[in-house]
């Protein structure tokens, strides 16, 4: 994709107009309920770190650390009540200032008397208000927000002051599998969306493979965004819309060409004749199969801000784009936002007229993993310099020195094999919400002297255990 950067919007949103999620590493909220409920005698506290990412209406907090007191900094703590010394809250917000990686505190307590429709009492209400004119006063830059945990459901906010008031805003917890999510009791999240009756019956055999709760899961609230939308990306779209994901992003910002009609689905030879936008054909096709999903067609470019809004807010990304530059930025965003994504690439090597190798390979990345396409090497420092230098001679030099190689070389590509790592690529997605197999991580499938698919395991026992990227 292209290199080229947009300016960002200018004018930031006010707080109150936020919408708010608190973002867990892979299995990360799973672990703090198990610790945290284990005792139902007792109100149990934690203390989470984490980072504030504003990105249009949309505020995101990660959770990068989690502390939980020993039991000499419980100055009281009863079935209804706790209190945490005020030496322990210290060594958190000390913490908080001297790193650059977080900037936010997020407390978070039982109701063990509550087996659901979790709320936050008056005397939370009142310990938060004076925590947050704490902060105030001491002129500390955190943030703040709060979680309260039933046995089966959670409430959580984000605090900030609005005129020397505090104000809190609802707050959604997202995790990397949606399996592992529980609900919300605030009514803001709690909305049900009515299925109509055709659309019902448009997945009622995928009801009789996947079952009713995971096709729930699946034709509810998920966005899921692909980015590049040629040969694979195109069949990704495809399947998603079969599968009955309702919310679905496309990202490309090229047109259609002749050359494409022999791999992209739904492109025709008028499309390429009028160098149609190939997410508006994708778009197009897709709302034929189901008019009421909700499709978004963005031709845009992987480093637009646009983009950029749109992946933060994504429950999944698809990455099917062609070169190391883009997959690196999404992987950066991926990062930034704890949004987990899966890449679905191939290879067809021709030498003399004749298939040398033909292959490609899907890889599941989720946030807390330590797991990323940097530190299993599949991305190219000197790709990516020749692809986004903003030197063009810098870019030009690495070609002409031979670090890249074929620049101008336009790659084979056949849709049987675009097709084939597609629904491998698919499948990984659906098993993320259906849990029937064990997570992959690289799976690899090649046509040489038989078709085989097989676990590329190497990959992932030899990755860089130190990666800076995926060590969080």
């Amino acid at each position: 994709m292209s290199n080229k950067k947009s300016k960002k919007n200018s004018a930031p949103p006010k707080e109150n107009s936020l919408r708010v999620q608190i973002k867990f590493p892979n299995q990360g909220l799973s672990d703090l309920r198990k610790k945290l409920l284990a005792d139902s005698s007792h109100e149990y506290y934690a203390c989470l770190l984490g980072k504030k990412n504003i990105i249009g209406d949309l505020c995101i907090i990660t959770v990068r650390d989690v502390y939980f007191p020993d039991s000499e900094y419980y100055a009281n703590q009863s079935v209804t009540s706790l209190r945490v010394s005020g030496n322990f809250l210290r060594e958190r917000l000390l913490e908080i200032e001297e790193r650059i990686d977080i900037d936010t505190m997020i407390d978070v307590h039982t109701h063990p008397f509550s087996n659901s429709n979790v709320w936050f009492s008056g005397t939370d209400d009142r310990d938060e208000i004076n925590f947050v004119n704490y902060l105030a006063d001491e002129g500390a830059e955190i943030f703040y927000a709060s979680i309260v945990l039933s046995q089966t459901d959670y409430q959580a906010r984000y605090w900030f002051l609005e005129n020397g008031r505090a104000v809190k805003v609802p707050a959604l917890i997202k995790t990397q599998k949606v399996a592992e999510n529980i609900p919300s009791s605030d009514s803001k999240f709690t909305t049900e969306k009515k299925i109509k009756s055709e659309v019902a019956e448009m997945f009622n055999r995928s009801v009789l493979a996947l079952g009713l709760d995971n096709m729930r899961k699946i034709t509810g609230d998920q966005k899921i965004s692909v980015v590049g939308v040629g040969g694979i990306g195109s069949i990704l779209a495809e399947n998603l819309i079969h599968m009955g994901f309702n919310y679905i992003n496309l990202i490309d910002f090229d047109k259609l060409e002749i050359s494409n009609l022999n791999r992209i689905v739904a492109a025709t030879y008028e499309d390429a004749v009028n160098e149609r936008v190939k997410v508006e054909a994708i778009k197009n096709n897709l709302l034929k199969i189901n008019p009421n999903a909700t499709i978004t067609a963005l031709n845009n470019n992987v480093f637009d801000f646009e983009v950029e809004k749109v992946l933060a807010d994504s429950d999944w990304i698809l990455v099917a784009t062609d070169n190391h530059a883009s997959r690196f930025h999404i992987q950066e965003l991926a990062f930034k936002y704890f949004v987990p994504f899966i890449t679905a690439g191939v290879n067809i090597t021709v030498e003399d007229g004749k298939i040398i190798d033909m292959s490609g390979e899907v890889i599941l990345v989720r946030i807390g993993d330590k797991v990323c396409l940097s530190c299993l090497k599949r991305l190219k420092p000197n790709e990516i310099a020749k692809e986004i230098h903003p030197d063009k001679n810098v870019r030009a030099g690495l070609v002409q020195k031979g670090y890249v190689r074929g620049a101008d070389v336009k790659e084979p590509a056949v849709k049987t094999l675009n097709s084939i790592i597609a629904n491998l690529a698919t499948d990984t997605l659906i098993n993320q919400y259906t849990e029937r197999q064990r997570d992959v991580v690289v799976q690899v499938y090649e046509n040489n002297l038989s078709p085989t698919i097989y676990e590329d395991v190497d990959s992932v026992k030899y990755r860089n255990l130190n990666c800076g990227t995926c060590n969080i």
